[in-house]
């Protein structure tokens, strides 16, 4: 009895597809001096992806979507437990203080697991929290649905959005941990950097597999968490120096709503780095030379 053949994987028929779109690019006339060789072509194509994929509307939606997604949760995990750690996160990561916005520690022992609060409202307003979080992971799934031109997850599939706003919650909070790695002299710093890098390598690499259910190739994966951990970190480098005169000037001036507006731009720059490197490497898997056949890879590189 003759053996049936495998289906072929998602990641393959994506490769393939990748393939052909870059097959059909290359037919495409050249215009305009950028064009004149593979690197210009490159080029233009990937600031025509940028512009295609609207990236200052992408990231406006996404860095909303973190603002009532994210930071919830966050919060939500911190008055159940201990504040003062998601505190000193968000103060890092997004330059607003919880205790600034009316948070204190009274806050979060009047919910603590062992309250009678906790137990008649904390349960179910978490599970609220957690289930209209998944707004931001929904989002962040059209938009790679956008880029490769795939279908987005079912609501049967919706697991996949819970795990994606654990992942990004976590992981933030594990990159303001890097911040206390001190006392060992010349290697603080660049060791933190380090395992901050591989954090965001990380959570980019399974954010995107999750979201796609694995159609992205691995290839196309690391490269798109690479390139979105190296913006990140850069931008987090400035945020260091901007965060808190931009907090703290806007306290001054507007109070609480004034670290909102903060917030929120900051979400904005660093959405902006998630989804033009969502759109960058496509346009360098499209790319007809070496650099798009290695991103492509597989079946795909023929």
């Amino acid at each position: 009895m003759t053996k049936q053949p495998k289906p072929p994987r998602k990641s393959s028929k994506l490769s393939v597809a990748v393939a052909k779109e870059a097959l059909e690019v290359q037919k495409q006339t050249a215009r305009g001096w950028l064009k004149r060789t593979s690197v210009g072509r490159t080029v233009a194509r990937t600031i025509q992806a940028i512009v295609d994929i609207e990236l200052a509307d992408r990231a406006m939606t996404l860095a909303a979507q973190e603002f009532i997604s994210v930071l919830p949760v966050i919060i939500a995990v911190g008055t159940i437990g201990n504040l003062d750690p998601v505190a000193g996160t968000m103060t890092d990561q997004f330059g607003v203080n919880p205790y600034a916005m009316g948070l204190t520690t009274a806050t979060a022992d009047a919910v603590s697991a062992d309250s009678p609060t906790f137990a008649t409202f904390g349960v179910f307003g978490l599970l609220m929290v957690i289930l209209s979080g998944t707004s931001f992971a929904r989002a962040l799934g059209r938009l790679y649905g956008r880029v490769w031109d795939i279908p987005t997850l079912s609501i049967r599939r919706g697991w996949r959005w819970v795990a994606v706003l654990f992942a990004v919650a976590i992981s933030v909070g594990l990159i303001s941990g890097t911040r206390h790695l001190t006392g060992v002299n010349w290697f603080d710093v660049p060791l933190a950097f380090a395992l901050e890098l591989a954090i965001w390598f990380a959570l980019w690499t399974a954010v995107p597999y999750l979201l796609t259910e694995g159609r992205l190739a691995g290839r196309l994966l690391w490269a798109t968490a690479a390139l979105t951990a190296v913006g990140l970190a850069v931008v987090r480098i400035a945020g260091r120096v901007y965060l808190p005169l931009a907090a703290d000037s806007a306290q001054s001036k507007f109070g609480s709503l004034g670290l909102v507006f903060t917030t929120i731009s900051w979400m904005f720059v660093l959405s902006g780095v998630i989804v033009g490197s969502a759109a960058i490497v496509k346009a360098l898997a499209l790319d007809e030379g070496i650099v798009g056949r290695v991103l492509r890879g597989g079946p795909g590189s023929a």
